[in-house]
């Protein structure tokens, strides 16, 4: 028996959301559970390869391509997507195509698409027979051995076009699924949740990735948000830190150095949180890690482990400064409670990334200004704003439906959500647009001003890590995306600034680079040298800092000394170029 998973493509291009292109983590639990019984599973990413919107011509046929070389290949015996609302187009055309190719496969639909929109896909998609909904590894494990066991006795899934209905009775014994049985739809009842996490396999064992999760659940109630429904309570369950620290190392033995925890609140447990972060900093792993929480879940006794422990990010979902709109949003909370939250993180050298939301009902120009308002108080260092979109599984969307506004048939059009100006007949895009320009305009004029509010809690030990923090920034403003957005005015300056400041704290390899790229940029090679110099003096095997030296001395045409710099490196194919030149310009002179 062979199973493969599929991550399907997104209708749009990814421009901002590069989590979109990754590989749920529920495949990997759910492909690494069939691995530990001995089946052959794998997963298959379309992701990558690009939008699958039928309405642009061309567009879908990459995706649906590498899809049908991949099972012609592989020949499952099933095939399971993960669905979302932007990703069921491509998902129902994969099925479409696998039908025709493998008549008898079972196809499977999971995911958060798949478990709100179960009656739109089963009726927009023939070839879809099961859908596994919420946590999926029990019903899923189920599915599976049920599928198993009538392929070994019968030969086949399907008769006249039909599951057979051997099969159908074991599905019928199996909670949390909905399957077609001829005409007919039937749905199972309630998901089997795991009570111990624990006890799921170890992706890690089969697969690399960075991606992870300690608990599932969020106790919150936004408006906006499928979370709750999806796991079907309010209770947050949790993989013991043991557990997600095994999982960790296994991942930095095999090369991964920054990870992403998708936790909705990763800090609502700070025992939790504090006993993973001393194992990682026992180990000395070497990694550095993102994660996502509440402002009202942030105690500022963990964030120094959490920083030493390779903690570089923290994002937390502002969504707006006006009190009616949070409460429209089931997010109610105040907005000193907001601004304690990112002073506590960005006095622990973490960066506080912040979330606002536009186009809410009720929104005017007086709640944008209001949003305005706390942003400039709250200093954020990234910031990240969406137009308000609702889809199945959320109670806006509920709202929508029962006010008349929208319909479910509404997803056989090539959308991947809707937008809420869209229904709200008191709103139109012109205005929500200038909203969403008003918010971002206004971070850009004052994220510098941000920067300089930087201030440190006063701890000796922790200045590597200070310099560490204000050197990463430094990198945005001199080689990332602000020195990329002519909105941010004065990036180079800042960049020298915060470089500056750093060392103020502590040498850092990263800080003597990157103030001399600034100048060697600026063809003062006299000054880049100064500061290589001085940072060569602290870390004088430092390839990065050495291979900067060697450029500065090609460009005054010191190709001898530039050369000992470049050697001791010379198995790296990227110098083989440079030091080509150098010998050839050595042996002319």
């Amino acid at each position: 028996m062979k199973i493969l998973f599929v991550n399907p493509s997104c209708l749009d291009p990814r421009v901002t959301d590069p989590d979109a292109l990754q590989v749920p983590i529920g495949l990997y639990y759910l492909a690494s559970g069939l691995l530990d019984q001995g089946l052959v599973s794998g997963i298959l990413n379309l992701a990558p390869a690009g939008p699958a919107n039928p309405s642009a011509k061309g567009s879908d046929e990459k995706a649906l391509d590498l899809f049908t070389q991949s099972i012609m290949q592989e020949q499952p015996d099933i095939i399971g997507f993960s669905v979302t609302s932007p990703t069921r187009i491509n998902a129902m055309a994969c099925a479409d195509k696998a039908r025709q190719i493998l008549p008898d496969i079972l196809i499977v639909f999971g995911g958060p698409g798949a478990t709100f929109m179960a009656d739109f896909l089963f009726g927009a998609c023939p070839a879809l027979d099961v859908i596994v909904k919420g946590e999926g590894e029990i019903s899923t494990t189920k599915l599976v051995n049920a599928a198993k066991r009538i392929k070994n006795r019968f030969g086949t899934f399907h008769q006249d076009q039909s599951i057979q209905a051997d099969l159908v009775q074991d599905l019928s014994r199996i909670p949390g699924i909905v399957y077609r049985n001829g005409p007919n739809l039937h749905d199972t009842g309630q998901t089997e949740l795991i009570e111990n996490l624990d006890t799921l396999p170890h992706p890690s064992r089969y697969f690399t990735y960075q991606h992870l999760a300690m608990s599932r659940g969020c106790p919150g109630k936004c408006t906006f948000c499928g979370s709750p429904k999806f796991w079907g309570t309010a209770l947050v369950r949790r993989h013991s830190p043991q557990w997600l620290f095994e999982e960790i190392k296994a991942l930095a033995q095999k090369g991964v150095t920054h990870f992403f925890i998708s936790d909705d609140t990763f800090t609502m447990d700070c025992d939790a949180v504090r006993e993973l972060c001393e194992k990682i900093i026992r180990a000395d792993l070497g990694i550095t890690w993102n994660a996502i929480s509440r402002v009202d879940y942030i105690d500022e006794r963990i964030l120094g482990p959490m920083r030493r422990a390779g903690c570089i990010q923290i994002s937390f979902g502002i969504e707006s400064g006006a009190e009616p709109i949070k409460k429209i949003l089931g997010k109610p909370i105040d907005n000193d409670t907001c601004v304690a939250a990112f002073d506590k993180v960005r006095a622990a050298g973490i960066l506080p990334r912040a979330y606002f939301i536009y186009g809410a009902p009720g929104e005017t120009d007086a709640t944008i200004q209001d949003s305005i308002d706390l942003m400039i108080r709250l200093g954020p260092l990234s910031t990240v704003f969406y137009m308000l979109v609702t889809f199945p599984g959320t109670a806006l969307y509920n709202r929508a439906l029962q006010k008349g506004w929208t319909h479910d048939g509404v997803w056989q059009k090539n959308i991947e959500d809707l937008p809420w100006w869209e229904l709200d007949p008191d709103m139109d895009f012109p205005r929500v647009k200038e909203w969403g320009d008003q918010l971002r305009q206004a971070f850009f004029d004052h994220l510098e001003a941000f920067v300089n509010r930087i201030t440190f809690c006063p701890d000796n030990a922790s200045a590597p890590l200070h310099a560490d923090f204000l050197s990463r920034l430094a990198m945005t403003f001199s080689h990332g995306e602000y020195a990329r957005d002519e909105r941010v005015g004065n990036a180079e300056q800042i960049a020298v600034n915060l470089f500056e400041k750093a060392l103020q704290f502590y040498p850092c390899p990263r800080a003597f680079q990157g103030l001399a790229m600034i100048y060697q940029k600026q063809k003062n090679f006299t000054k880049a040298m100064a500061f290589l110099d001085k940072g060569l003096s602290h870390f004088p095997e430092d390839k990065d800092l050495c291979v900067c030296m060697g450029v500065c001395l090609m460009n005054i045409g010191d190709f001898h000394t530039a050369l000992t710099y470049f050697t001791p490196f010379a198995q790296d194919p990227a110098l083989s170029q440079y030091i080509s030149i150098c010998k050839q310009k050595t042996t002319l002179s």
